[in-house]
């Protein structure tokens, strides 16, 4: 058995500052007060030094690191990340992969698993249906007509593995494809990815699965339906649905989405709703500023070969940096809209997301400012 001790617990909506958790055979065995835990002789120690004890963070929407895409080089993008903290992590492939390049990103991020990257999680799949704009917009393809003979090798092979689809619910057919996929995997997740959908249309497909949207406030907005007025769309029903998940990528300076709208989204939805996310993306070409088109550059951010945003170079340990700096949220909020709210999402509650007796190890040592000091994995550093 293995023991924390002179730490600070991070809980779901609490601190335990004098604390200590133990943990044997890959699970948490106790947790609590260090008085209350009880601490075998023989027992190898851990000293946090005062540092936090968190949750290992679930990051479920990660196309890969600065330099590697996950569907090509899945256990370099996975060990990277899990030297920051993400003990949970989602692979994502965007709709401008092929299918045969989704199938064999899957065979990879298998491989991947079978070596030893016990951080992937399954995938998350940006489309392959959403709206064709977004980033990277001249090589989107899955484009036009929804065609079960295009989408069911894809549904076939990812059975069971792709945990969340990204979709617009505007497009014609996609509700065919949903109930597909559905159909197949009845523990499928849907998200409303990029889309000028109205709120109408995505309330049409909520009941096919959608839990979630992806990146709030940056995946697309409904038009108005006058001069001068303001659609409802995926942004507005996610706030009112009181179910709907939001997840935020939460850059330093505030670009993918305004501090003061963060602070809008966390107070509407509540902290219990909101995931973070990196959207982490591989660099693609030398990014040209462009700024006179209306698209400001940001240090972690990433670039399209067109200088648009796309995505992210954050891990979710920063995320949680930022999400404080830019809100005014404490550490306790950050790290629960990185662990316990993806995991809940995902239906992987009892296993992840929080500190917990018989919950698996996946556990941090953090100072409070989110810098990762270690790393175990299911009770492995």
């Amino acid at each position: 058995m293995q023991a924390i001790i002179n730490t600070k617990l991070i809980l779901e909506d609490s601190y335990v500052w004098d604390g200590a958790v133990t943990f044997e055979n890959g699970r948490i065995v106790q947790c609590g007060k260090r008085a209350e835990v009880d601490i075998p002789a023989d027992a190898e120690l851990i000293d946090a030094q005062g540092l936090y004890t968190a949750p290992g963070l679930v990051d479920i929407h990660n196309h890969g690191t600065a330099r590697e895409h996950f569907y090509a080089a899945p256990r370099a993008c996975a060990d990277f990340f899990l030297s920051h903290g993400e003990t949970t992590v989602l692979p994502t492939f965007y709709c401008n992969l092929t299918l045969q390049q989704m199938l064999q990103g899957l065979e990879n991020v298998k491989t991947a698993i079978a070596q030893g990257a016990g951080n992937l999680g399954g995938l998350y799949m940006e489309g392959p249906y959403m709206s064709g704009e977004g980033s990277n917009q001249n090589s989107i393809l899955w484009r036009g007509e929804i065609r079960p003979e295009e989408y069911r090798p894809l549904i076939d092979a990812m059975r069971g593995f792709a945990r969340i689809w990204a979709i617009d619910p505007a497009r014609p057919g996609i509700e065919r494809f949903m109930q597909d996929v559905r159909r197949a995997d009845p523990d499928a997740i849907f998200a409303l990815g990029h889309s000028h959908a109205t709120a109408a249309q995505c309330r049409r497909v909520r009941g096919c699965g959608v839990k979630v949207q992806t990146h709030h406030g940056d995946s697309g907005k409904a038009p108005g339906f006058a001069q001068g007025t303001i659609g409802a769309g995926c942004d507005e029903y996610t706030l009112y649905d009181p179910d709907m998940y939001a997840e935020l990528i939460c850059d330093e300076t505030g670009i993918h989405v305004d501090p003061d709208m963060l602070k809008m989204v966390v107070r509407t939805k509540g902290v219990e709703k909101i995931i973070l996310i990196t959207d982490s993306m591989p660099a693609d070409g030398d990014y040209k500023n462009n700024e006179a088109d209306g698209i400001a550059w940001g240090p972690d951010l990433n670039y399209d070969y067109e200088g648009h945003l796309a995505g992210s170079h954050l891990t979710l340990d920063s995320a949680c940096r930022n999400l404080m700096a830019h809100t005014g949220y404490g550490l306790c909020h950050a790290i629960r809209m990185a662990s316990l709210n993806p995991a809940k999402l995902l239906g992987l509650d009892r296993e992840l997301g929080s500190i917990a007796p018989g919950k698996k190890a996946n556990l941090l040592l953090i100072d409070d400012l989110v810098h990762v000091k270690k790393v175990f994995l299911a009770g492995r550093e």
